[in-house]
């Protein structure tokens, strides 16, 4: 029995020590779609709040003035590596500020307010705005993904002041977050 026990907290630890690291490897840069080249589309979600508001490209834009980027950072409550990457952008708030470095989390597929709002709260998040996303528009819609199919996350658009489309990435490395405002 003792064996058993043992080997489930090796392989338990294992698990989340490979999941709570960073990558070491610099985070995954990603071909925009063609939908990006320009400009991100006009689009319409939820943000997370009281009020449950509407978010549009107008209320995005408005978070950029003044700002050198904004990353939209997607995520679901289930992705271990969105944790662990949330987590790390949360302990360098004060760095993206002095960057000029705006975040959006984007919550992709789950109608749990409850759920997404304890997520955020307990990777320390809740200073960046939440938007909700049950129905993909910014996935399907920005050309990230087919009608139909599941976004790979974590994943991250990051755009300049204008809500120009800079650049995407895909896994998270050893770079993260400041690839988000480094990267030209």
């Amino acid at each position: 029995m003792n064996r058993i026990a043992t080997f489930i907290v090796i392989f338990f630890a294992s698990f989340c020590l490979t999941f709570a690291q960073p990558n070491a490897s610099p985070s995954a840069e990603i071909k925009l779609p063609a939908t990006l080249t320009d400009s991100i589309p006009w689009f319409a979600v939820r943000e997370l709040n009281e009020a449950n508001s509407p978010f549009t490209k107008n209320h995005l834009s408005k978070i950029a003035e003044g700002n050198n980027r904004v990353a939209l950072v997607y995520f679901a409550t289930w992705c271990l590596p969105c944790r662990a990457g949330v987590k790390r952008l949360a302990e360098n708030a004060s760095a993206l500020q002095q960057n000029k470095m705006q975040v959006v989390l984007v919550n992709i597929g789950e109608r749990d307010e409850e759920q997404i709002k304890n997520w955020v709260e307990k990777v320390g998040a809740s200073d960046f705005k939440v938007i909700m996303d049950p129905f993909k528009r910014l996935t399907e819609g920005f050309g990230l993904v087919k009608e139909g199919e599941d976004i790979s996350l974590p994943r991250s658009v990051v755009v300049d002041g204008k809500l120009k489309p800079l650049f995407m990435l895909g896994e998270e490395g050893s770079d993260w977050p400041q690839v988000l405002w480094e990267k030209k």
